[in-house]
This record gives C-alpha cells, sequence and structure tokens, in this order.
C-alpha cells in the first residue's frame, strides 16, 4: 500500500491487519542516489555526497513521555525488545544484498511486542533524511512494515511524499489489552533530526488523550 496523504488511511489491530503480533520488521529500501553540493559547501560537505535516510522507533509511556528511542545512535533499548539492524550511510554501503530490490534492506528495526516492557503504551515510528535532503530526491524507495511471517501491511513510496518532507512519523503502534493498534500516520514533521522529531511526536500523543472528567 503506498500513500501521499498525511492522514492516516490504516487504523486497526494487528490481528485485524492480519498480521502476527509476534515480531514486526519497520524497514527501510531505496536506491542510492547521489547529491551535488554547490559552491562553498563542496568543502564542507564531503560526507553528503549522497542521500542518508534513517528509521527510528521511540517508546513512551502512558503519558507519552519518552521513555526509548531506538536509531542509529542507540541500536536496541534497555529490554532488548526493539533492535535496529545497523545503520546505512547512503543506501548502498550494506552490500550487493541490501541494495534496492535486492533480498535484504538496507535499514531495519525489529520490534519484539512480547518483550515490551509493560509501561510502554506507545511506540512511534519515524523517517528522516540525516542531511536534509527530502525524501522524494531519491530515485526510488519505500518504507514498510511486515511480521515474522512475511505479512506486509503498508509500504510508503518515497517518491510520493511532499516535496520538502525530510523527517517523516510513519506509523503509531498503541498497546490495546491484548493486541497492539497500528495507525499508518504518514505525517511530516518540521524537526530537523530524529531527537527533535520524538518530541514533537510526544506532543501529537498528548494532544490526542482524552480530558480527565471533572477537568
Amino acid at each position: 500500500m503506498s500513500t501521499t496523504s498525511p492522514s492516516p488511511l490504516l487504523s486497526d489491530s494487528l490481528k485485524g491487519l492480519g498480521l502476527d503480533a509476534g515480531t514486526l520488521f519497520f524497514a527501510l529500501n531505496y536506491e542510492f542516489t547521489k547529491t551535488e553540493p554547490k559552491g562553498m559547501l563542496k568543502r564542507f560537505k564531503k560526507n553528503e555526497g549522497a542521500i542518508d535516510i534513517d528509521l527510528a522507533c521511540v517508546l513512551y509511556d502512558e503519558h507519552c513521555t519518552i521513555s526509548d528511542i531506538v536509531w542509529f545512535k542507540k541500536l536496541r533499548d534497555k529490554a532488548e525488545s526493539v533492535k535496529h539492524q545497523g545503520d546505512s550511510l547512503n543506501g548502498k554501503d550494506r552490500g550487493d544484498q541490501a541494495m534496492y530490490l535486492a533480498p535484504l534492506d538496507q535499514e531495519q528495526i525489529r520490534l519484539y511486542l512480547d518483550k515490551i516492557p509493560a509501561h510502554i503504551t506507545h511506540i512511534a515510528m519515524i523517517a528522516n533524511s540525516y542531511h536534509g535532503h527530502p525524501f522524494s530526491r531519491v530515485k526510488k524507495g519505500e518504507i514498510h512494515l511486515s511480521d515474522d511471517e512475511g505479512n506486509h501491511c503498508f509500504e510508503v513510496n518515497l517518491k510520493q511524499l511532499p516535496r520538502d518532507c525530510t523527517t517523516l512519523w510513519v506509523a503509531h503502534l498503541r498497546r490495546e489489552v491484548d493486541d497492539w493498534h497500528l495507525t499508518l500516520q504518514n505525517l511530516p514533521l518540521p524537526a530537523e533530526d530524529l531527537a527533535i522529531a520524538a518530541q514533537q511526536v510526544a506532543h501529537e500523543l498528548a494532544r490526542a488523550l482524552p480530558i480527565p472528567q471533572g477537568i
């Protein structure tokens, strides 16, 4: 499923979506895309010769307070229930097997839902273009979610995102009594990096909380 709208187009329990609620794979696959700094920037941005897209999973408690962030700076949470499989800097440095349309994703985060600590109520899945290049500049690519049985839940086509989008709140998992509820957010964020994006999502989640009675 590909989408260009920031409005949720998919919202259901994992069971309702036909996903095994054991292990989820939040993954990225895109074609290596060179960029050319202009003018004086060539001297200072020698490591920015290609688009670099990063994934993160942010864990929040019931008050929408950040409990943990799993990203390229921290490859697993405290409980080892969410694990980043390693950072790709440009979409091709993980080898031929991890290039676009190859068997392996260039970047992947695994969520072992049975191990998620009980106090974690929300999990946000976020993507960010590290050097600030819009996602739509990649030649080809997508972000997707699947389970360990090979069932795919969604695919977000990077080429179809807004032209200025560099940070995206991709999806949101909310804990239910005996399952997790998944919402495809596809919401561009004004954040320049993942840490700020995590805070912005916390604000959005808090806004959606029910207002306590008597206030």
